[in-house]
C-alpha cells in the first residue's frame, strides 16, 4: 500500500516550558508546564524518489541523518502480524519482543547519536502503518535540539500523528476531535518511551494538546493532568533564552535529592511544598485572567520571581542563568526564571507591561553579542499537534526545498510553515 492519495502532507507539533514547578515535581508536587507554540517541530509525509522504491526513508538534515530502509529490511518484524497487534493494544509499555527485533535491524547505528530518532520512528512506523511505503519523512525544527525545550516529544507527537494518518485512524476533517488527540497523545508517549524510557508524559500532552496544563505525579508512577483551557486567550508575551551550557538532569535532579535528604525539614518539607503551592497560586491567576487586570499580572510576575529563588536555594541555577536574570531586572525588562533542570539550558522572561520593543531588542541583542546566547519572542501557550490538508503541487514546491536545506533559519522556516502566521499560505488543522 502506497497511500499515494493523501501525498504529500505537514504535520507538527510545539516544543514546551516547565512554567512553575520542576525539581518539586519529582516529589510529587504539582507544575505547570505550558507549549511555546512558535518553536515547533515540521514533518514533511511526502513520496520516495525514484531510487527509494519499495522503502522508507528518514531525513532529518538540522542533526545530520539521513536514512533508508528497503522493506526486506524490515520483513522480519513485519511479518510478526500478531507481534505487532500486541504491541498496538499496549499503549502504556514497549514491546519487548518487538524491542529485540529491531535493534537487530538498528545494531549499525546502536553507537550512534541518531539510534533513538531511528528506533522511536521504526517502532511507531512498523506498529501504525506497517503496510506503508514509497514514503520519505522529512524533518524541520525551529526548536534547539537537547535544549530541554521539549524537541523529542515534538519528534514523537509528529511521528505519532503522521503514522495513524498513514494508517487510516486518522481522517482529516475541519479539526482534530478530542479522541484524535487523545490518540496521538497516547503513542506519542510511546514515542518517548523509545527515546528516554521513562518518560513523565507531560511533554508529549503539551505538544499534542497545546496551551498549558497542570500536571501532578501520584504515588503509583501515574500522573495526573488538568488542562487549561483558556490559557491561549492571555497572550503572555516572552523571551526564551537558549544558553548554548551542557547540563546533566540526572546530576542536577541527584543533586536537589541530596540536599533534601541531608536537611529534610527545610529542602523538602518547605522549600519543595512551597514550589507546589506556588504552582497552584499560579492556576488560579491564570484561570482567573490576566488581560485588564494588573494586580494578577503583577502577582504573575511575583511568582515567576520567587519560584527562580527557589530553584536558586536547591543548587540548580548557573552563573549563566544569573546574567539572564540580572539584566532582566537593571534593563526592566521583565521577571526571569530558568526552566527545566537548570545548570545551564534555558531561561524564560516574562515581560513587563508596556515595555518598549527597542528594549526588547537590546535585551536580546546583549545576550546574543556578550554571551553567544540564543533569544527568542513568543507567547507562551498556543496550537498543539496540527496537520494540514494533501498539499497541492503550489504548496509542495514551496514547501520541499526547506527540508532539505540545512542553512534556511527561524524566520525562514515561520514565514512558511508556522501555523497563524498571516503570510503562511498553508491550511492547518487544529
Amino acid at each position: 500500500m502506497t497511500v499515494e492519495r493523501d501525498l504529500p502532507f505537514l504535520v507538527s507539533a510545539p516544543g514546551k516550558v516547565i512554567l512553575f514547578g520542576e525539581h518539586s515535581a519529582v516529589y510529587n508536587e504539582p507544575a505547570v508546564a505550558a507549549s511555546v507554540s512558535s518553536l515547533r517541530t515540521y514533518l514533511l509525509v511526502s513520496p520516495a524518489g525514484s531510487n527509494a522504491e519499495d522503502s522508507i526513508e528518514l531525513s532529518f538534515p538540522d542533526i545530520g541523518f539521513d536514512h533508508v530502509w528497503k522493506r526486506k529490511e524490515l520483513e522480519p518484524v513485519l511479518r510478526e502480524t500478531a507481534l505487532l497487534q500486541a504491541a498496538r493494544e499496549d499503549t502504556k509499555n514497549l514491546n519487548e519482543e518487538l524491542v529485540g527485533l529491531l535493534n537487530v535491524i538498528l545494531e549499525p547505528l546502536k553507537e550512534s547519536l541518531h539510534y533513538h530518532a531511528a528506533f522511536c520512528f521504526l517502532y511507531l512506523f512498523c506498529t501504525l502503518c506497517p503496510s506503508a511505503t514509497n514514503i520519505k519523512f522529512s524533518v524541520k525544527s525551529t526548536l534547539p535540539i537537547g535544549a530541554g525545550l521539549g524537541s523529542s516529544a515534538a519528534i514523537s507527537v509528529s511521528l505519532a500523528m503522521a503514522m495513524l494518518r498513514l494508517g487510516g485512524k486518522l481522517v482529516t476533517g475541519e479539526s482534530l476531535s478530542g479522541e484524535d488527540k487523545a490518540l496521538i497523545n497516547e503513542w506519542a508517549f510511546i514515542g518517548e518511551k523509545c527515546i528516554h524510557g521513562t518518560p513523565s508524559g507531560i511533554d508529549n500532552a503539551v505538544a499534542t494538546y497545546g496551551n498549558a496544563v497542570l500536571f501532578k505525579r501520584s504515588a503509583d508512577g501515574t500522573t495526573d493532568f488538568e488542562f487549561l483551557d483558556k490559557f491561549h486567550e492571555l497572550k503572555i508575551p516572552m523571551v526564551l533564552t537558549y544558553t548554548r551550557i551542557p547540563r546533566s538532569t540526572k546530576v542536577l535532579v541527584s543533586s536537589v535529592r541530596d540536599l533534601s535528604n541531608k536537611y529534610p525539614k527545610v529542602i523538602q518539607d518547605h522549600v519543595i511544598k512551597a514550589m507546589g503551592e506556588l504552582a497552584l497560586e499560579s492556576v488560579d491567576i491564570l484561570n482567573s485572567g490576566i488581560g485588564g487586570n494588573d494586580s494578577n499580572y503583577e502577582r504573575l510576575l511575583d511568582l515567576v520571581n520567587i519560584n527562580h529563588g527557589l530553584l536558586v536555594a536547591i543548587g540548580v541555577s548557573h552563573p549563566g542563568l544569573e546574567i539572564i536574570r540580572n539584566l532582566s531586572i537593571t534593563n526592566s525588562i521583565g521577571a526571569t526564571k530558568l526552566t527545566g533542570a537548570g545548570g545551564g539550558g534555558c531561561a524564560f522572561t516574562v515581560l513587563n507591561k508596556d515595555v518598549p520593543q527597542t528594549e526588547v531588542d537590546k535585551f536580546k541583542e546583549e545576550l546574543s553579542k556578550k554571551h553567544g546566547y540564543l533569544s527568542f519572542t513568543s507567547e507562551l501557550g498556543g496550537a498543539g499537534s496540527c496537520m494540514t490538508p494533501t498539499l497541492v503541487a503550489e504548496q509542495y514546491n514551496l514547501v520541499a526545498p526547506l527540508f532539505e536545506n540545512t542553512e534556511n533559519n527561524k524566520e525562514e522556516l515561520d514565514k512558511t510553515l508556522l501555523p497563524a502566521t498571516a503570510t503562511n499560505s498553508l491550511f492547518w488543522i487544529h
